[in-house]
């Protein structure tokens, strides 16, 4: 039997519903005969957080290897923060950032083989050391590569060109050659991961209508079809430019194996309209795993024990298959 894959987990905004749904997830035992799970933060700050949500979950202090069956437990805080559900402060900030670099550390070293993230709160983490818009962004400094975001649930997976960037600087940022490499990272994506064969991507126009050839912004006609053109050349089964109202609304992405989005919102308020609460965050394009949930912190519903934590689950279960995907594709 292969060994069982070991996931990172860094722990989010202390003051979020990060461990509680961590917690929640490993009470699928389950969970254990398919992967070894390390939280990193404290062994007392997981284990009051036990207590106050009534979890069973078995806890493990990780020392020099982590056990099978546990929820191990990798103590990194010289200072365990004071927990303030639903509040955004500095510490909390502090605590987060040091919780995601030991764990996006230890898969780097190869003490670990997938990252999986609990929601941070941008503001609260935002530091000299933490000045990124993001996970992906900071995964891919880490880590090097050219880090694509990609949700999935199911048949439905949804990627964007630009992600975490101002509307006003979409256009200029969108150009042939930056759909070109998003496509083709989404294309070996879908093949290394997902294990589809001749994957096929749906493009989403850029303007309203696709642009009414010209009437409504000419990009789609200059930008978008040229890079169509071109992947098709090279073999890649890219069609569009598509209209995102329409093709969420009539359900067309039943007909490809992914979309890709030209901007953060066009595609994801389709995705999350779909399947908000249950889909999962893949980061691709990056030399190591990392997958998170498809939502916030929660700061609003943080410490009432009410979170769900479906969305938390699967992201373990496809870290664990992606992994193991690769590993066969190696």
């Amino acid at each position: 039997m292969p060994a069982l894959p070991i996931i990172a987990i860094s722990i989010g905004d202390p003051n979020g519903v990060g461990v509680e749904i961590i917690l929640k997830t490993f009470q699928d035992n389950s969970l254990f005969e398919q992967c070894i799970p390390v939280v990193y933060a404290s062994v007392d700050f997981v284990q009051k957080q036990q207590a106050l949500f009534n979890t069973q979950v078995p806890l493990g202090l990780m020392e020099i290897t982590p056990k099978q069956g546990v929820l191990n437990i990798a103590s990194i805080w010289q200072d365990t923060p004071e927990v303030a559900f639903g509040k955004q402060t500095a510490k909390a900030g502090v605590a987060a950032f040091e919780s995601l670099q030991a764990a996006a550390t230890a898969v780097q070293k190869g003490q670990a083989d997938a990252l999986v993230t609990a929601p941070i709160n941008k503001a609260s983490i935002k530091s000299l050391d933490f000045p990124f818009a993001g996970h992906t962004h900071y995964l891919g400094a880490l880590w090097g590569g050219n880090a694509l975001m990609l949700l999935a649930h199911d048949a439905l997976r949804v990627a964007l060109v630009t992600d975490h960037i101002p509307l006003l600087k979409v256009t200029a940022a969108i150009t042939v050659d930056l759909i070109t490499q998003k496509t083709k990272q989404l294309s070996k994506t879908l093949e290394d991961d997902f294990g589809c064969q001749m994957p096929k991507i749906a493009l989403l126009g850029l303007n309203p209508h696709a642009g009414d050839q010209g009437v409504i912004g000419n990009e789609d006609d200059t930008v978008l079809k040229p890079a169509i053109a071109t992947l098709k050349k090279e073999g890649v089964e890219i069609s569009g430019p598509f209209a995102a109202d329409g093709f969420f609304g009539q359900k067309s992405y039943r007909n490809f194996d992914a979309v890709l989005s030209c901007y953060h919102d066009q595609g994801l308020v389709g995705f999350k309209t779909l399947a908000f609460g249950q889909g999962v965050n893949i980061t691709t394009g990056l030399p190591f795993v990392r997958t998170s949930p498809d939502h916030g912190t929660a700061f609003d519903i943080a410490g009432k024990g009410v979170a769900s934590h479906v969305s938390f689950a699967a992201a373990v279960q496809i870290a664990c298959t992606i992994y193991n995907n690769r590993q066969k594709t190696d």
